[in-house]
Formats: structure tokens, C-alpha cells, sequence
């Protein structure tokens, strides 16, 4: 065996071939006619890497005639004969192979054709046909074309099989991905000579990260920059923007960019580098202290930013030219004057953002030669790129400040430098595929223009990486929103923000992973057939499923928590959904999610923030890393941010949040964080413990530190509490919720036989806990268990003797269950002797916890076997009732219609039924209520639906069944 210390190769059929190793399992395969290979415009201008220089190389000759290229664990084999690729992965097993010999010559072009696997899918190749996600079966071209749809073409092609390719060129060229052929994939072009990389990775994941190694990590934006965006209509004046920004404050609308259309110049499309402002819509004055009380001062007080559109139609390829030989581009003074110092003055001016018009020269200079040499038919692709680029690295020299350069034309590299939108409103279907696509292709900041006018597209459009409102030639701002849509963007908008901290948390896995913040089914269920295809639905992050423009969602293994309603469904299955009044369209959280909310804001910065909301939706386990920054400079680049580890995991007994503290420290960071959790649960907790210490229950009302106790939201089914991180040293906040048991013991006592009766006969406090237990209703049980423990618990010594309080409940419980005609197993389970579980009662607090146990058990139970009316009056009350329960029915007016006397008919009514009338009419509207203010109908609207007249009444009514005020319900569901 020889050793290749040149991988150079020269075929036995003509032309050469360069073979490198460029870092663990990444390749590079060059060839042409001549051996010369100088550097392709892409790498000599910087914006691809092929000198990560990581991999543990060695490469060799076997067989006399095939080459070997090593890169880690995965290898590269190359016929000498004929050029031919063989791919092979860490685990040794063959990925790709070619299927005829490559090609590459200035007569012919460049051309690799390859063997597909019948069972493989495809991802990748950008923004091109946007309604389909595999891209087998398509041949696409390469080439960005004036229409929006194929804008920006990336040509990266990720496989099933753990391989993909990245062609580096700028000339046209086509991927044929089994359209001529449905077992070849071809990648062709007519000019330029063959580049490719080759990648080999476990998943989706591993190929998007090295793939970004070589294309560009993509860019984290501002953190202001993942808010609400919003462009007045064009030829609006600087009075007309301010009226819009001061709509949003006025009605507690988040927002934080503003965008002026391309009219905001003197003459409109100036392309030149002697652009004005306009001088009578938008003055602009010199003095500072004019300045503050200039339209951008006005609103960068009231907390806006502020962008320009603008084009270009300059020679950026001598600025490019002079950098990649070394020279600065103010060195040279015989030089053309760098495109992006003319908007230094604006920048100056307070502009925070540029967005760059669809323009693109090639198409008005078909047949222009450049400054470095490139004819418009190769600089077609790289021109958009180096755009980017300049206006990037410009505004961050200038400010030392994350820039925001929003273009939607772009090629290989692009998701280094800009953020784009896929499109407009009227082809928003495709709008949405076509951002899944470019994920799928390493570029993450992609948003679209809002579909302002409509439920879903509301919900589609506020659920991406940024959001943004174009407002062309009409008014598009949402202040003009009929009311009921209004009220729906506002509650959109809302929850964008409170969202920010996930989002932003998942743009900085972003920006060093190339994982997507919007991201395809594929990407996070690779293995499921089922995702493969999805074009209307994604993973917004980890945790949120987001379906869009369908009725139809696909929820994948695991289980799923609906965010509007609650209700919660097992994975690996089709579900056709019916989208809540208060919604736009389905919102999935995966079970295992922990989600970090910040509280409401007007705008990003308007409070500083040192409380956060965790949303918890348990799961057997569930993890997520929080990352926080400055939120503008490049200082995180440097290590300057914080990191703080959350998990979360659930077993039938407990649930267990761990909190580390934060990791990591950044200009401005908040020094004492502490949280709030959401945590949601099957029922009430047993037991709430932080730090292994008990903390009080405050749902019953008892006077507690709100930060040092624990309370149950029956009505959202969650338990809410707060939590301060601990210092240094000190080991993670440890928060156990102690699930109840599924299973409730026969209560015996020590010899085995049923407790006695320790307590005497029935007191007044007795009778009316029995009562409340015949009732059915939790609430009022609970209430009734709250009052006979304070009684009995008032004695002095009442310390020593609550175990006979235990006693005398459980068998007043019994007894209760024998006079229903029930057994002792139908309400306690059935479960085995439970005189060691009494023994085990170590205070009286876990007593009463057992005896709120053993009641809930009882009403549940008393709900299931309410027997069914047999009077045929009692029959059709009750389905009056729950008919019409916005009618009067008071009891007299229901006498009257049956020709009875009120008393008669309230007894006959209980001695059917086992409940009071009055008691069964609250207990429908109120479940009705509920129902009705959870899809987002208003508090009079539902008052009125249920029977109230005045809303007031109502709401004293909701609070005193729910125990918590309609209002209040309301915010929660938000």
C-alpha cells in the first residue's frame, strides 16, 4: 500500500482530479481538463469555508488504481480509471456512489450522475418550487429568476441516507433528482467545471451542521428583530408613520421595527450613492438636539426601530477583488468608493435595518463584463450574496451592532448575512413551504408578509422565525381590524412576545447548528413516513407544533397537548381539527416542553425582565437550554452569554423540574433571576416540594407568602408557583409535585376490621359535610371538608389527637358510601389493607391530604352513578335545562310550565336526581360558561348565554363556583 501525500489524480480516461478531506466526514471533489485549479469566486470572496482544516485525515492507495480519502471515520473512494465516487460512512456501510464517470471541461460543462436508493427521500435546493418538500422526482434549475417563487436557489441536497451535496459554483447548472430517471440523480451544468462537496451524517441535524460549516452559520438577529415588524403604506408621510406607531402603543399592540417602502427618498429607486431623504415627507435635521424631536427620535422614544428599502445597481466586485488580495477598501485611493459608505449618514441618523429591493443588475447588464472579470451570466448568483455581505459587514464596522439586511434574492451563503420573506400573502400556502424549504437548506431567518385579513393567516405568520406586516398600497395596520379579528391579532401578538425568550433560545442553536427555528416535520421525525411531505405543518423549536391553512394534522409519536384547549392526544396519528373561536388554526405542545415566557410588552426592552414563566407540559423527559444575551452586539460570539439547563421529567408518582444555575455572563444580565412555573397536571397535587422542603397549599385560601407557596388553577388544570435561583455553589432548584395516588387504599383500621366511630354522632359540621359530598360538585365538597377540619382542629390539643380526626372522616365517608348503596371498594378502589399507609402519616397535614383524596374519589364517583330520572316530569326538566340554559328557569317558572307546585317539584327533583334544582342549574351553566369563555367568547356573551342578565352577577357567580373570576380564566388561556 502506497501513500498519497498529493491527491491530485490523473485518469486513466483524461482530465484530473483534487480530492480533499475537509473535516470529519466533509469532502471536496474537484475537476477539469487542465490540473490548475484556482479558487472558485465563493471561496476567494469568503463567504464558503474550505479550510475548516478538523478532520483526522490520512489517505492512501489500494489496489493499484483507487484513491482513498479519509476524513475522520467516513471515507472516499475514486476509480483512477474513470473518476468514479464511492461514499462510505462511519459505520463502514456504503451512502452514495456514482453511476457513470463525472465529467468537466470547457467544451462540456461539468456533470456527476448517481445511484439512488428506491426508499430515498430529498430535502434542500432553497427557494425553488415551494409547494413540495421531497424533491424527488423534480429536475429543478439553479437559476434565480425575476419572480418571487425562484428568488433564491441554494444548491444543497440533503438524503434519507445520511449523505449530501453542495455544489460550489455560480453558474447555472439543474439538479434532475429522478425525474429523467427515477434511479439517477444528475447534477449538470453547461459552464463552470465541477465543485462538489460531499457530507456524510447520522440525520437531518449532522448534515445541516456540517453543511453550515463549509455555506456559513446563519446569523442571529437582534433579539428585537423576532418581535412584530410593520411596513406603512408606501407614500406615507413622516406624520402618517407616527400616527401608525402611536396606534399600536395606544391600543397595547407589540411592535418593535418600522419599515419605510423605497419612496422615502427624494427620487424614488435611487440606486446611486447620492440617495436624500426626502426633504418634505421625511425631514431629516443636522442639529442633536432637533434630533430627539425628529420623527426617528419621537419613535425610537416610544421604543421603535426604524429600516429603509433601497436597490442597488453598483459594481461590488472591486471592493471584493481588493479584500481577497489584502487590501482594505479605503487603502486604495485611485478606487471606486465602497457601495455601503453612503449609508453611514442614515445609520447616523438612527436607522437600525435596510431592506434591499428584488432588483438584481444581471437582468438589466445581460452582457456586462465586471470589475473582476466575471461576465453577469456568473455573477448572476454571487451578486446577491455579495450584497448581503458588504451591507453586513458595513453596518457592523460602523456600530458593532448585529445588523438587520432584509433581502428576499439570495444564493449559497446567503443565511450568513440577510433575513429573507418567501413571498406575499396571496400565495401563502406556498409562502409557508417555501420557508420550510429554505430550513431545510440552512437559511433560518425567514418570515413572510402577513396575511393580515384573515384567522390563519394571522396565526401562520405571527408563528415563524420573525413577523412582519407589508402594508403596500392599502392599510394594513391592524388597528383597522374589525373587532373580532382585532382582538384575535392583539392575542397573536401577545403571545409572539411572551414567546421571545424560546425563540430566541432556538435562533441561538440557530446560529451555531444551522437547525431552523421553523422547521420541517422531517427535520425532528425522520423516520416517520408520515412527515415526509408535510407542507402545512412544522416545529416551531422543540416544542410547538404549528399547522397551518388545514383542518387535517398529522401528531407524531408521543403525546400532545392542544394550546388552546387543553385537551391532550396520543401521537402516531391524523386528527381532524376544529379551531377554537379564540384561535386562528391548531397549536400542538409536545409533551415534555418547557417552554420560558417573558410577561406582556409593548415592545423588546420596555422593562427589564428578572421573573420568567415556565410553561411545563410533563413528559417522561424533556429538556431545554436557555440562552440569553446582550441581544445586539457580537459579544456572544466571544462566549459573553448565559446558559441555563432546565429538565423536566414525569412518572406516575412525581413530577420533577430540575432549574441549574446560569452558566456564562453577558453585559447587562440580570443578577437575581427568578420563575415562575406552569406546571400542568392531571389534578390537584398532593404534595408541593422545592429544595426537598413542603411548601403550603394556597388554593384553599389559607394567608400565605404567594413566592413561598403553591397554588391549583383547577379551571387551566395547572399548578403555579415561584422559585429563585440558587447562588453559587449551590446545587439546581428542585421543584417534586407529588401526584395523588391512581388508586386509593380501603381506609381499615388497626385490627383489620372498618374504623369505628371515633367522632360521636353527627355534628352540625358532620351533617353539612355529608351534604356536600351527596352534591357531586368538587368545589363544594372541598369547601365543606376546609370548614369540618378548621372545626375539629380548633381544640387545643388538636396537635396530638389529628390522627382521630383522620379516623372520624374516613368513617363518616364510609357510612356515606354505604347509604348511596355502594360498596366500601367502589369508592376506595379496592385496594389492599391500608393500616400501614395510616401508620405512615407523619403530620396533619398529609392527613388532610389523604382525606381531599378519598373526597375527590367520592364526587367523581358520585357524578359517574347519579342514577338516571325515572319520573318522566324529572326527565324532560332536565333536558330543559341543559337545552336551554340561557332561558329563565328559575324554579317557579318551571312550576308553572308543569302545572306543579314549587316545593313539590323541588322535592320530587331531588329524590330523583339526589341534588337540589337550583344546585343542577348552576352546575350546567357554569360547565357551559367555562366551555364558552375557552374558545374566546367575551364575559357578557357568555354571561348572556347562560342565563344571566347582568354581567356583574355573572362574574361573582364564575368566581365563586370556578374559584377564579372569568377574567381571569380568560388570561390564562392567552
Amino acid at each position: 500500500m502506497d501513500i498519497v501525500t498529493d491527491t491530485r489524480i490523473l485518469l486513466e480516461n483524461g482530465g484530473w482530479i483534487v480530492a480533499e478531506a475537509i473535516a470529519d466526514s466533509t469532502f471536496r471533489i474537484r475537476m477539469n481538463e487542465t490540473g490548475h485549479f484556482p479558487e472558485s469566486p465563493l471561496i476567494r470572496y469568503q463567504i464558503v469555508n474550505a479550510n475548516i482544516g478538523s478532520a483526522n485525515e490520512s489517505r492512501f492507495v489500494e489496489d493499484g488504481n483507487v484513491t482513498v480519502v479519509r476524513a475522520g471515520r467516513a471515507m472516499l473512494q475514486i476509480d483512477g480509471n474513470d473518476g468514479q465516487l464511492r461514499l462510505y460512512g462511519p459505520d463502514g456501510k456504503e451512502r452514495l456512489h456514482t453511476c457513470c464517470s463525472p465529467w468537466s471541461g470547457s467544451a462540456s460543462g461539468f456533470g456527476a450522475r448517481f445511484s439512488l436508493n428506491a426508499d430515498e427521500s430529498f430535502y434542500g435546493l432553497g427557494n425553488v418550487v415551494p409547494e413540495q418538500l421531497d424533491r424527488r422526482g423534480l429536475c429543478v434549475s439553479m437559476w434565480a429568476e425575476q419572480n418571487l417563487w425562484t428568488s433564491a436557489p441554494i444548491p444543497f441536497l440533503m438524503s434519507s441516507r445520511g449523505w449530501a451535496v453542495m455544489v460550489n459554483t455560480t453558474w447555472r447548472h439543474t439538479f434532475d433528482i429522478g425525474a429523467a430517471s427515477d434511479d439517477i440523480l444528475s447534477i449538470e451544468g453547461p459552464s463552470g467545471e465541477l465543485d462538489l462537496f460531499l457530507f456524510v451524517g447520522a440525520g437531518y441535524a449532522e448534515l445541516l451542521e456540517a453543511y453550515t460549516d463549509v455555506a456559513g452559520k446563519p446569523q442571529l438577529l437582534p433579539i428585537w428583530m423576532y418581535g412584530l415588524n410593520f411596513c406603512p403604506r408606501v407614500q406615507s408621510s413622516a406624520r402618517d408613520v407616527l400616527d401608525d406607531a402611536i396606534k399600536f402603543r395606544r391600543s397595547g399592540t407589540p411592535c418593535d421595527l418600522i419599515g419605510l417602502s423605497a419612496d422615502w427618498m427624494e427620487t424614488v429607486n435611487d440606486y446611486s450613492t447620492a440617495k436624500h431623504w426626502h426633504p418634505e415627507r421625511f425631514p431629516i435635521s443636522t442639529n442633536d438636539l432637533l434630533r430627539q424631536v425628529s420623527f426617528i427620535g419621537i419613535l425610537q422614544k416610544q421604543g421603535f426601530k426604524l429600516s429603509l428599502t433601497l436597490g442597488c445597481d453598483y459594481d461590488l466586485t472591486l471592493l471584493e477583488e481588493r479584500l481577497s488580495e489584502g487590501i482594505a477598501g479605503g487603502e486604495d485611493n485611485d478606487s471606486e468608493e465602497v457601495w455601503y459608505d453612503h449609508l453611514r449618514k442614515f445609520v447616523d441618523d438612527g436607522i437600525s435595518g435596510f431592506v434591499l429591493s428584488l432588483k438584481n443588475p444581471m437582468f438589466s447588464h445581460p452582457d456586462r463584463i465586471w470589475g473582476n472579470g466575471m461576465t453577469s451570466a456568473e455573477l448572476h448568483h454571487l451578486y446577491p450574496v455579495l450584497l448581503g455581505k458588504q451591507m453586513h459587514v458595513g453596518f457592523r464596522q460602523q456600530t458593532n451592532t448585529r445588523p438587520v439586511i432584509h433581502m428576499e434574492k439570495g444564493y449559497l451563503g446567503m443565511q450568513q448575512f440577510v433575513a429573507s420573506t418567501a413571498g406575499t400573502f396571496y400565495n401563502a400556502r406556498h409562502a409557508i413551504a417555501a420557508i420550510l424549504n429554505y430550513g431545510l437548506s440552512g437559511h433560518v431567518n425567514t418570515s413572510t408578509n402577513m396575511h393580515l385579513i384573515t384567522r390563519e393567516g394571522i396565526h401562520a405568520d405571527f408563528l415563524l422565525a420573525w413577523s412582519r406586516i407589508h402594508s403596500q398600497d392599502h392599510f394594513h395596520h391592524p388597528d383597522f381590524l374589525e373587532q373580532p379579528l382585532h382582538e384575535l391579532f392583539q392575542r397573536y401578538a401577545r403571545l409572539r412576545y411572551r414567546l421571545l425568550p424560546y425563540l430566541y433560545a432556538t435562533a441561538h442553536v440557530a446560529a451555531r447548528t444551522g437547525m431552523p427555528i421553523t422547521r420541517a416535520m422531517p427535520l425532528l421525525y425522520p423516520d416517520d413516513r408520515n412527515c415526509r411531505e408535510l407542507s402545512r405543518q412544522y416545529m416551531l423549536g422543540d416544542f410547538l407544533l404549528v399547522a397551518v391553512y388545514t383542518d387535517q394534522v398529522y401528531l407524531p409519536e408521543g403525546n400532545w397537548f392542544d394550546y388552546w384547549t387543553g385537551e391532550r392526544y396520543s401521537g402516531s396519528q391524523w386528527i381532524s381539527y376544529t379551531v377554537p373561536a379564540g384561535a386562528g388554526g391548531p397549536l400542538f405542545v409536545r409533551s415534555g416542553a418547557i417552554v420560558p415566557m417573558w410577561p406582556s410588552l409593548d415592545y423588546i426592552g420596555q422593562v427589564r425582565i428578572e421573573t420568567l414563566t415556565l410553561d411545563i407540559y410533563p413528559g417522561p423527559l424533556g429538556e431545554f437550554m436557555l440562552y440569553e444575551d446582550d441581544g445586539t452586539t457580537f459579544d456572544y460570539l466571544d462566549g459573553r452569554f448565559a446558559r441555563t439547563k432546565m429538565s423536566c421529567k414525569a412518572t406516575r408518582e412525581m413530577t420533577t423540574v430540575y432549574i441549574a444555575r446560569r452558566e456564562g455572563d453577558y453585559s447587562g444580565m440580570v443578577r437575581n433571576r427568578s420563575y415562575e412555573l406552569i406546571v400542568h397536571t392531571d389534578g390537584k397535587p398532593a404534595a408541593v416540594r422545592v429544595g426537598g422542603q413542603r411548601r403550603p397549599d394556597r388554593t384553599r385560601r389559607i394567608k400565605t407568602d404567594p413566592f413561598r407557596s403553591w397554588r391549583y388553577d383547577r379551571v387551566a388544570g395547572t399548578v403555579r408557583l415561584h422559585v429563585e435561583e440558587n447562588g453559587p455553589g449551590e446545587p439546581d432548584v428542585c421543584i417534586q409535585i407529588v401526584h395523588p395516588p391512581k388508586r386509593i387504599p380501603t381506609v381499615v383500621g388497626h385490627s383489620g376490621t372498618e374504623v369505628a366511630d371515633v367522632g360521636g354522632g353527627e355534628d352540625g359540621t358532620d351533617e353539612a359535610f355529608v351534604s356536600a359530598l351527596d352534591t357531586g360538585e368538587e368545589h363544594r365538597a372541598e369547601s365543606a371538608l376546609e370548614a369540618w377540619w378548621k372545626e375539629k382542629m380548633k381544640t387545643g390539643s388538636s396537635g396530638a389527637v389529628w390522627p382521630l380526626h383522620v379516623m372520624n372522616a374516613c368513617h363518616l365517608i364510609v357510612r356515606h358510601t354505604e347509604r348511596r348503596g355502594w360498596t366500601i371498594e367502589d369508592v376506595f378502589g379496592g385496594a389492599a389493607d391500608s393500616t400501614t399507609m395510616l401508620s405512615q402519616l407523619q403530620s396533619s397535614e398529609q392527613g388532610y391530604e389523604l382525606l381531599q383524596q378519598l373526597v375527590g374519589r367520592l364526587v367523581l364517583l358520585s357524578k359517574e352513578r347519579r342514577p338516571a330520572a325515572k319520573h318522566p316530569v324529572v326527565r324532560e326538566l332536565i333536558a330543559i335545562v341543559e337545552r336551554e340554559p340561557d332561558k329563565d328557569l328559575s324554579l317557579n317558572t318551571m312550576a308553572e310550565r308543569f302545572a306543579l307546585h314549587p316545593f313539590h317539584l323541588s322535592r320530587l327533583f331531588k329524590k330523583e336526581t339526589g341534588a337540589a334544582y337550583s344546585d343542577f342549574v348552576m352546575e350546567i351553566r357554569m360547565t357551559k360558561a367555562k366551555k364558552l369563555l375557552s374558545v374566546g367568547h367575551k364575559v357578557y356573551e357568555t354571561a348572556s348565554l347562560c342565563g344571566f342578565k347582568d354581567a356583574g352577577n355573572f362574574s361573582k357567580a364564575f368566581s365563586k363556583y370556578w374559584g377564579v373570576p372569568p377574567a381571569g380564566f380568560k388570561a390564562k388561556r392567552e
